[in-house]
């Protein structure tokens, strides 16, 4: 039960924490430049008592595995005390706390933003990253998870909140650039800590491995939030010259595809990290619904290569088509078509790709 609640947790983790982290910093946007936006503070109580909640579910898990053999009150007493993550839940519980106390009382932006940061801090704290080199992890993780965190939560305020698009185009003049910046930086926050845990040589390798399959689909996933951000940073712009022109669907079907990189982190983040990936196959053993699509079993020494064929580059071919066709349902404002074009970006992409996987 806790191994199906902890993806679950670890995506609530990070919804909770966009909402907030884009509470806390469209405070500092003069009204001008952004839509008029409707927040329940109801919404902003919740995500803080949230965090407190889906951040004690990894303790939960770590408590389970050795109470049977110290007892339920010692594994509490260690988790708590000596784990990295229990103290760091115990330091965000702390924060959260404040957190909490200082919305529900329309306290000082600065003094949210601190707490917040904090909070980011102590995930960045409880990290795989920093437990395998603690102040590169820390930094690489803090830095991944508070960007992608303002990023995801800008946008959520801004589509589900807004009450109208007016000073639209004032926002997309400081949006976009934050926007592309905040691409950058998770890119290449995302591939320091990706190296220590699978080489690039070793990419194509781990896809054996349900780590391998949710990072392969994570990384997809995250192209057509690209083209997406392409359609609301540039393509709207031009299209707001017809009043009767709405951009609120588009970038609440941005936010959703956001939602399918955040539930593959989430569970990625429940998997045993393949720094040597034929001991891991060894010991944990390889997805069983990779051998099921190859069908074959999967045995050591791997010996991985891509090899396309011509059915698998016609299907990434028809993945960049429905990639395309997010543009053409643009033009025919047709937001939650160029939705099901990117789901389907994502389907036909990793199909292609595994089935060009010789094992």
């Amino acid at each position: 039960m806790v191994n199906i609640l902890i993806p679950i947790s670890e995506f609530g983790n990070y919804l909770m924490f966009s909402i907030l982290a884009g509470h806390v910093v469209l405070q500092f946007v003069p009204e001008g430049s952004k839509p008029k936006l409707n927040v329940p503070k109801s919404v902003l109580l919740l995500s803080t008592l949230g965090i407190i909640i889906f951040t004690l579910m990894p303790i939960v898990q770590v408590i389970s595995y050795f109470k049977d053999s110290v007892g339920l009150q010692q594994a509490t007493m260690s988790v708590l005390t000596e784990f990295q993550v229990g103290k760091s839940w115990l330091f965000i519980g702390f924060m959260a706390t404040f957190l909490w106390m200082t919305i529900y009382v329309k306290g000082s932006k600065y003094l949210q933003m601190l707490l917040l940061f904090l909070m980011v801090l102590g995930v960045g704290y409880a990290s795989h990253s920093a437990s395998l080199s603690f102040w590169k992890g820390l930094f690489s993780h803090t830095t991944h998870f508070l960007i992608v965190s303002l990023w995801t939560g800008i946008l959520i305020h801004i589509s589900w909140f807004s009450k109208n698009h007016s000073s639209w185009l004032k926002f997309l003049r400081w949006f976009t650039p934050f926007a592309i910046v905040c691409l950058v930086v998770v890119l290449i926050s995302g591939f320091i800590m990706m190296v220590p845990i699978v080489e690039p040589k070793d990419y194509v390798k781990s896809w054996v491995l349900p780590y391998g399959q949710m990072l392969l689909l994570k990384h997809i996933s995250i192209i057509p939030v690209i083209v997406f951000a392409f359609v609301n940073g540039f393509l709207v712009k031009k299209a707001m010259n017809h009043s009767s022109f709405n951009p609120r669907p588009w970038l609440i079907c941005e936010s959703i595809l956001l939602m399918f990189v955040f539930y593959f982190t989430a569970v990625m983040g429940t998997l045993s990290p393949p720094h040597v990936i034929d001991l891991t196959v060894i010991s944990e053993g390889a997805s069983t619904w990779v051998e099921w699509l190859l069908g074959k079993d999967i045995v050591v020494p791997l010996h991985v290569q891509f090899i396309p064929f011509f059915q698998t580059i016609l299907l990434i071919i028809i993945s960049f088509v429905f990639l395309a066709m997010i543009i053409v349902s643009f033009k025919n404002r047709k937001p939650y078509l160029g939705l099901l074009f990117g789901v389907s970006f994502i389907a036909a992409m990793y199909i292609g790709l595994m089935l060009s996987m010789s094992v």
